[in-house]
């Protein structure tokens, strides 16, 4: 079974990926009418890291050979849960018990994978895949309740990118979100906060060093300007449009 598609774009404590039929391609679309520099960007770096694009992922899964599947399976079940629960609350970020539904899977992975990565580390592509590194990378990026492990993590996350399994992107990513938790300003640009998920307005970016030369740290580890990451920022976390009402039927004579 392939994993599922994954987009992320990161909001104060939370990382979003979205898979998912109708709904990440209803945001995929708005984003490529309204953010067009993010599909260029896209498709640059699809061509710079070809082995990490969504079809080199595919062709990795096919390969095959893995060492682990047992874990890689496990992760992709972790994965699959995750992100439906979060498509769930993204679509409706006034529910509560959607949201509670999100936390509970998040501390259930959380518990999971401190117990496994803390006695084997965290796991390579030889024994998972790189879907299966993907996946371990944003079940650590959602373990917010623990910042310590999330530090503990970080230089295997930079091990990992600096190998070619995961995008230097993530690994700044991880870092700006350590940092945050440290109450550091970040690094990189990705993490940002609101109050009111209906009010994207009121979304604003935490607070980063430097910030006259942001996007050029920006550019060091592949990520697309911040006005860019922002513009699909604000459409992703869009809650969904609430459903036109029923036409009102006139009464049977």
């Amino acid at each position: 079974m392939p994993y599922p598609r994954i987009r992320r774009i990161s909001l104060a404590t939370l990382c979003l990926a979205i898979s998912g039929a109708a709904f990440a391609d209803a945001k995929d679309d708005a984003v490529a009418a309204k953010c067009p520099a993010v599909a260029a960007w896209t498709e640059k770096m699809n061509k710079a890291f070809p082995a990490l694009s969504a079809d080199g992922v595919e062709r990795d899964n096919k390969a095959g050979g893995f060492s682990d599947p047992d874990l890689r399976n496990e992760l992709r079940t972790r994965l699959e849960l995750d992100q439906r629960t979060r498509n769930e609350w993204i679509a409706s970020p006034q529910d509560k018990s959607r949201y509670e539904a999100m936390a509970k899977v998040d501390k259930d992975n959380l518990a999971w994978i401190k117990a496994r990565f803390t006695k084997d580390g965290f796991p390579h592509a030889n024994a998972v895949g790189l879907a299966g590194v993907n996946a371990a990378f944003i079940l650590v990026q959602h373990a917010v309740d623990d910042v310590p492990f999330m530090q503990s993590m970080l230089p295997q996350v930079t091990a990992r990118g600096e190998a070619g399994e995961l995008k230097k992107g993530d690994v700044a990513m991880l870092t700006d979100r350590v940092l945050r938790h440290e109450g550091k300003p970040q690094r990189y640009g990705t993490q940002y906060s609101g109050t009111n998920m209906k009010d994207l307005s009121a979304m604003k970016m935490d607070p980063v060093e430097d910030p006259a030369h942001l996007d050029e740290r920006r550019a060091t580890m592949d990520l697309m300007p911040h006005t860019d990451y922002e513009c699909a920022l604000r459409i992703f976390y869009a809650p969904a449009p609430a459903p036109a009402p029923a036409p009102a039927t006139s009464a049977a004579k």
